[in-house]
């Protein structure tokens, strides 16, 4: 019997462990923090960065009306880069300060498929187990975290990348040009799959608290 008991025990370990882990994390505002990023900052920090790049490449580099298009694509590569560092900044200031995480990963002493099914569970594709309700819910904001960070940093790649999609146009390079062009609508759907799964998880934890003990 003290075979059978050891088998029984190292599963229910692992979720006491994981449920260890999951105590005290919680969602404190990232919704607010991402959705003040993009309404707010994002915009009017790639405006700036757009204008100041423009006006500083012709400053800079000198021509005429003729070549604003190249001056553009200057200030499109800054605005990438400025977008990063801010971004940088935003998740530190900001976002990080929005959410309670923990050091260590939730889901970290259960195995592949019992993590997998946290994950199916916290997007919405396979039932919601009420027994590991703390696992779930801690892994979500976790995961929710790791997705917002994400969302602030994703939009430098697209806006680095359409200069030199532009640049290789220009050069007659139609295949890197195409290429490049490739990677940017690849990073857009990124994007837009990153904002779903924000959601998702979101949904996820505003139904599962319906159901904490009381």
């Amino acid at each position: 019997m003290s075979g059978i008991d050891g088998l029984m025990a190292e599963p229910r370990d692992r979720w006491v462990k994981a449920a260890g882990r999951a105590q005290g994390l919680a969602d404190n505002g990232l919704s607010v923090a991402v959705k003040t990023y993009y309404t707010r900052y994002f915009p009017a920090g790639l405006a700036i960065l757009l204008a100041v790049g423009t006006a500083g490449g012709i400053l800079a580099f000198g021509g005429g009306s003729a070549d604003w298009a190249s001056y553009l694509m200057f200030g499109v590569a800054l605005a990438g880069l400025g977008v990063f560092v801010g971004g940088l900044v935003y998740n530190a200031k900001k976002v990080a300060p929005a959410a309670q995480v923990g050091r260590v990963a939730v889901v970290l002493s259960l195995q592949d498929e019992e993590q997998k099914r946290i994950r199916r569970q916290i997007i919405g594709t396979e039932p919601f187990d009420s027994d590991h309700r703390e696992v779930s819910r801690g892994a979500a904001v976790q995961l929710r975290k790791s997705i917002a960070t994400q969302l602030i940093l994703a939009p430098a790649l697209p806006l680095l990348f359409i200069p030199q999609a532009v640049g290789f146009f220009t050069r007659g390079d139609d295949l890197m040009a195409w290429l490049m062009a490739i990677c940017v609508v690849a990073l857009v759907i990124g994007i837009a799959l990153l904002v779903r799964d924000f959601q998702r998880s979101g949904r996820f934890l505003e139904r599962t608290a319906e159901q904490a003990d009381p």
